[in-house]
């Protein structure tokens, strides 16, 4: 269903149920894990990540918008600079090459990570594997705290540094999705290993397997997007938790184990 907010003040919200509907006057709109259809004049910013913007004749943005994780269709009138960073097809690409080049991203986004970084992933794939509830409660709260710092510098910078702050903040929660992403292929891979093939049971082969399956889910008609949802949710939580048991000031009594 979709939700439309008629409001005079700033739209902020986190993983909506559904598209945020803008009409009327707004200062700013900053969404996240959620889309936006602008039908009326921001004439502030509007931000969204990992969410897709929509932009009617009638609508109107007189500062900039950015869109990271998403797409943008525009039709409407932006008087500042538009920065896309895609994570949904553009137009008039269809869907399956979409789906290969998001297929080819993730893959190389495993390898990297599991070459450069196995400790931190494994931390995080420990976690998720031992405390998945945990994982997606931290996950939304930690996304709630990143909209409230997002909030707090919309309201108390202004400008282009406030865009600039804005997009750090979202390349800081796009590395710790993907950190935790692969986190989550990794513990999916290492629970297959048993069934594959013995070329296929190295850790990274298995977590690209496994990354693999997530992406070609994700495209799955209606029930692709959400379960793409949850699942970033999940690693946003367990990326922070393991990241959070592996930084010494904070370090607990028994570390999650790092077994392969």
């Amino acid at each position: 269903m979709i939700a439309a907010l008629l409001l005079t003040a700033a739209v902020h919200a986190v993983a909506p149920t559904g598209a945020v509907v803008v009409r009327g006057e707004v200062p700013q709109v900053l969404v996240v894990a959620g889309d936006v259809r602008v039908e009326g004049r921001v004439t502030g910013n509007v931000v969204v990540v990992l969410g897709d913007v929509v932009l009617s004749e009638q609508g109107q943005v007189d500062g900039d918008l950015v869109v990271l994780g998403g797409s943008l269709q525009s039709s409407g009138t932006v008087r500042g600079k538009s920065w896309v960073v895609g994570g949904q097809p553009p137009e008039g690409l269809s869907a399956l090459p979409w789906v290969l080049v998001r297929l080819g991203l993730w893959l190389v986004v495993s390898f990297l990570l599991v070459a450069l970084f196995p400790r931190v992933v494994r931390g995080g794939a420990e976690v998720l594997a031992e405390r998945p509830v945990w994982s997606g409660v931290s996950g939304l709260g930690l996304l709630l705290l990143w909209l409230s710092v997002a909030v707090l510098v919309g309201a108390s910078v202004g400008g282009g540094l406030a865009l600039m702050l804005w997009a750090s903040l979202a390349v800081a929660l796009l590395a710790v999705k993907a950190l935790g992403l692969v986190a989550l292929a990794w513990a999916v891979g290492r629970r297959l290993r048993l069934w594959l093939p013995m070329s296929l049971r190295g850790e990274i082969p298995r977590t690209g397997l496994a990354m693999a399956g997530l992406v070609l889910l994700s495209a799955v008609p209606w029930v692709g997007m959400p379960l793409w949802v949850v699942a970033n949710v999940l690693a946003v939580g367990g990326a922070w938790l393991g990241l959070r048991a592996l930084w010494p000031l904070v370090q607990p009594a028994h570390p999650a184990s790092s077994r392969v």
